[in-house]
């Protein structure tokens, strides 16, 4: 009877499989993370600055809308930096809003930035 040397081949097994695992899995989540957040960015943004080109509103209004909408999306810890200017082209007048979101934690890059411009209603 011929008896093989299989002992403790399904740990290594395990062992050599659960590190890549790990690896496949942090990405999955850390690449998604990210694509939320730039999702959710980049929305706040361009409602911020459409909502400051109203014309009963003003740029501060936008940009506290910017960041009351990722704060209540994404966590009240976390903290957008939110910028913003006028802008005119002749007669046309609009809004930009700029917004960085650094990332603390998560490798890879630092901070998102999104930036947003519409113009600005006429008022009468």
């Amino acid at each position: 009877m011929l008896v093989s040397n299989q002992r403790g081949s399904a740990v290594t097994d395990f062992v050599l499989v659960i590190f890549p695992m790990l690896v496949i899995f942090s990405a999955t989540v850390t690449i998604s993370l990210g694509s939320y957040a730039r999702v959710v960015l980049m929305d706040a943004t361009i409602e911020g600055a459409r909502y400051s080109s109203l014309a009963d509103q003003d740029l501060t209004s936008g940009i506290l809308k910017t960041k009351q909408l990722i704060s209540s999306t994404l966590g009240s810890s976390v903290v957008a930096d939110v910028q913003g200017s006028r802008l005119r082209v002749g007669e046309l007048e609009a809004v930009r809003l700029v917004s960085k979101l650094a990332f603390t934690g998560l490798p890879g890059t630092s901070f998102l930035s999104v930036s947003s411009v519409a113009t600005r209603e006429v008022e009468y």
